[in-house]
């Protein structure tokens, strides 16, 4: 018997090489939701949580006016966490296999934004430089409507004016991008927010390449 979450990877897959991007909407159990928001709310009691950093290297710094999110690296400890990471594993395998990208890593952070947060218009990876190729968000808000905003925004480009599509951010809602090709903006909510971002990687030395077909 084929699963939902194997017709779900498949699927956005599939999107992912066509587009450029993919969306999916409950791919993730409301169990399975409930479980990382206790983790992340653990971490944001005890301080295990800061602010985001942009730039790289030793140039890293706080950057209020590029974006306003706190974040923590994900582990293997937690039962949220251990099946997050099974999941994230589920769709490596999937795109190498049908997209022959040659992943080889994933990293990934929880992100709370507070109320009024925002992530401006960015891309996860510079062309050329090959260490994040494909990104995921994968969102942790129960009870969300349109009127609290905080919308992901994608454009198919870095020439597209205006958004493609945008993205409420619902839990179980995982989005995945090309880190390279799709800008993206987090934009500013009336509720606090959670999340998780993503990104998988390659070894350097055997990366390879997909255009998006639209």
């Amino acid at each position: 018997m084929i699963h939902k979450i194997e017709i779900d990877i498949k699927n956005s897959v599939d999107d992912l090489g066509k587009n450029g991007y993919s969306i999916c909407e409950n791919m993730i159990s409301p169990e399975i939701i409930t479980l990382l928001i206790q983790e992340l709310e653990n971490r944001e009691r005890t301080g295990d949580i800061k602010a985001g950093l942009v730039g790289r290297g030793e140039a890293k710094t706080i950057d209020g006016k590029q974006r306003d999110v706190l974040s923590s690296w994900i582990g293997n400890d937690t039962a949220g966490e251990k099946y997050f990471l099974d999941f994230a594993e589920q769709i490596r395998l999937s795109i190498n296999r049908n997209l022959m990208l040659g992943l080889f890593e994933f990293e990934s952070q929880f992100l709370h934004y507070p109320i009024g947060g925002f992530y401006k218009r960015h891309v996860d990876a510079l062309k050329g430089n090959r260490n994040r190729i494909v990104s995921m968000v994968a969102y942790l808000n129960q009870n969300w409507s349109d009127a609290d905003g905080g919308s992901l925004a994608i454009w198919e480009n870095d020439q597209s004016l205006r958004p493609v599509i945008e993205v409420m951010p619902t839990a179980g809602t995982v989005v995945l991008m090309l880190s390279e090709d799709i800008p993206h903006e987090a934009r500013s909510a009336l509720r606090e927010r959670r999340a998780i971002a993503g990104w998988f990687r390659v070894n350097p030395s055997s990366a390879g390449q997909i255009n998006p077909s639209h």
